[in-house]
């Protein structure tokens, strides 16, 4: 059986656990905070997804439950034609193309979100609306984190890099693989 993570709460300065748990000794942690959006104010400014996959569908969670203004960037036309019916704020086509990322609000946004796949296009998109709107917050999606250091050059405030959050998935899992009493005989 898997042991899995712990909950825990940060309170007077200290980090704690929401139950006991039975890790070893030495037991290295990273700590992520996840944090309460119950007393959040909707952002000053629209945000614009790119790429309404997982990660894009993920963005928009969050938004709509801070209540933030966003719109959406994506190329499937049956994408945008299924979240228009849901009455989403879409624009069908390419982020790297001035005219669209102009028509979902670029010169007003506060944050735009490339989550869409395509690392080159990432890097166009970055390089584009920096010099569309130099004060817009670009958080950019890359497999590679040498993508990952080229998108920061061209611009990019924050990037998520796959590659990083694979090795420590497999870091984790192996891990606890390792740590886990094996049946005689298996």
């Amino acid at each position: 059986m898997e042991e899995p993570g712990a909950s825990a709460v940060f309170q007077n300065a200290q980090v704690h656990l929401e139950e006991p748990v039975n890790w070893p000794e030495g037991t290295r942690l990273s700590v992520v905070p996840i944090l309460p959006l119950e007393n959040n104010e909707p952002l000053r400014g629209q945000v614009i997804i790119v790429g309404f996959g997982l990660a894009g569908r993920c963005v928009s969670d969050l938004l709509d439950r801070t209540g933030s203004p966003f719109t959406i960037i994506e190329k499937n036309a049956v994408t945008v034609e299924t979240q228009l019916a849901l009455g989403r704020n879409i624009v069908q086509g390419d982020a790297t193309d001035p005219v669209v990322l102009a028509s979902a609000g670029l010169s007003g946004a506060s944050i735009l979100a490339l989550t869409m796949p395509d690392e080159a296009a990432v890097l166009r998109a970055t390089s584009l609306a920096r010099r569309l709107n130099p004060k817009v917050y670009i958080i950019a999606r890359t497999n590679y984190s040498s993508q990952g250091m080229k998108a920061s050059q061209l611009g990019a405030d924050e990037v998520i890099k796959a590659e990083q959050a694979v090795a420590l998935q497999f870091y984790d899992r192996l891990a606890r693989r390792l740590r886990r009493p094996t049946k005689a005989g298996v």
